[in-house]
C-alpha cells in the first residue's frame, strides 16, 4: 500500500513538472522550442508507463524485467520518484544493497521531505549494517512528519541494537499509537521488548491484541514465538511447550527454540515429550552441547518424578 501511495504522488509530481516545463518553453515561442517541450512530455509519459510495467513486474517478483523496465524509465524521466524509488527496491531485492542505498540517496532530493522516503533509506542503512546513518534518516523522517509510524519503528529497532529496551519501548509505542488500526509488525516488536525487559504479562497482552484483530488468520511463527516465550517467563510451562510443539509440527522452529521446547516440557513435567522435542534438536546438530547434557539428565529426572508419585 505505502509504494502504491509513494507511485501516485511521485508520477502526479512528474506530471505536473512536465506540464510546466511544456508551457514554459512554449512561451519562449518558436517551433524548435516545441518541439523539445513536446519531447520531454513525451518521456515523462513513456516513463511513467514503464514504471507501471516495473511495479507490475515487482508484484509478479519478476525482478530481471522489473529492473529493465524501471532502468529505463529513471533514463526517460530522471527526476521522477516513483521509477528511481521503485527502482532502488528492485536493486535491493536482486541483492545489490550499495546500489539500491546509492539509487535512494539520489532520491532524497526529488522527495520534497517525504518522510517515507527517509524512512526508507534509514531501514536499508540498517539492514546494510550502517547503523548510524539509519539513525540520521530516521530523525530526518520524524523532522518531515512525527507521526510516520515507520520512522518510529525504526527508531526502536535501533534502540533495540543498543539494548537500550526503554528507549525501544518509547519508540514502538510512538509507532503504534500513530498507525491506523493495530500493526502486527509494531505489537510484535513491542511484546518482545517487554520481554526483555523482564515483563512478561505487558508481552502477553500485546500478542493477544494481534490474535483479536487477525482471529481465524494464519499468523507468522514469530508471533507464537513471542507467545510462547512471554508464557515461559511467566511459568506458563504447558501452555509454552504446547505453544512451541504446535510450531515444531509445522517445522517453524529454529534449532535454539526446539531446545527450549524441551526445557518447557521438562519443566512441565513431560518427560516423554521433553525426549522427543530433544531428539528433535539432536537431530539437527548431533553435538550440541545443552541437548547432549539434557539427555543425561533425563534418567534423574524420571526417577525423581516416579519418586514424586509414590508419595
Amino acid at each position: 500500500m505505502a509504494r502504491k501511495t509513494i507511485f501516485r504522488l511521485a508520477t502526479s509530481r512528474a506530471l505536473c513538472a512536465s506540464g510546466l516545463t511544456l508551457a514554459a518553453l512554449l512561451a519562449c515561442g518558436g517551433c524548435s522550442t516545441f518541439g523539445q517541450a513536446q519531447a520531454q512530455h513525451n518521456r515523462v509519459i513513456q516513463a511513467r508507463q514503464l514504471t507501471q510495467r516495473g511495479v507490475q513486474a515487482m508484484h509478479r517478483n519478476d525482478w530481471d524485467n522489473a529492473a529493465k523496465y524501471l532502468a529505463e524509465a529513471k533514463e526517460n524521466a530522471p527526476y521522477d520518484l516513483a521509477a528511481r524509488m521503485h527502482y532502488a527496491e528492485t536493486l535491493w531485492n536482486t541483492g545489490e544493497q550499495e546500489k539500491a542505498i546509492q539509487e535512494m540517496e539520489e532520491a532524497v532530493p526529488l522527495a520534497n521531505d517525504d518522510a517515507m522516503v527517509h524512512a526508507r533509506l534509514g531501514r536499508m542503512y540498517l539492514d546494510h549494517g550502517v547503523p548510524t546513518q539509519a539513525h540520521i534518516s530516521a530523525n530526518r523522517a520524524i523532522e518531515c512528519d512525527p507521526r510516520y509510524p515507520e520512522a518510529w519503528k525504526l527508531l526502536g529497532d535501533l534502540a533495540v541494537l543498543r539494548n537500550d529496551f526503554g528507549s525501544a519501548k518509547l519508540s514502538y509505542i510512538r509507532a503504534a499509537s500513530n498507525s491506523d488500526g493495530m500493526n502486527r509488525d509494531i505489537q510484535i516488536r513491542l511484546a518482545s521488548t517487554y520481554r526483555r525487559m523482564g515483563q512478561p504479562s505487558q508481552s502477553l497482552a500485546c500478542i493477544s491484541q494481534v490474535y483479536q484483530a487477525e482471529y481465524g488468520q494464519r499468523l507468522p511463527a514469530d508471533v507464537g514465538v513471542e507467545q510462547a516465550l512471554a508464557y515461559r517467563d511467566l511459568g506458563r510451562n504447558v501452555e509454552a511447550a504446547d505453544r512451541l510443539a504446535e510450531l515444531a509440527s509445522a517445522d517453524e522452529l529454529s534449532i535454539d527454540l526446539l531446545y527450549v521446547w524441551a526445557e518447557c516440557e521438562i519443566a512441565a513435567g513431560r518427560l516423554a515429550r521433553a525426549e522427543y522435542a530433544v531428539n528433535s534438536v539432536l537431530s539437527i546438530d548431533p553435538q550440541h552441547g545443552p541437548a547432549l547434557q539434557m539427555v543425561g539428565q533425563l534418567p534423574a529426572f524420571r526417577q525423581q518424578a516416579q519418586q514424586a508419585m509414590r508419595r
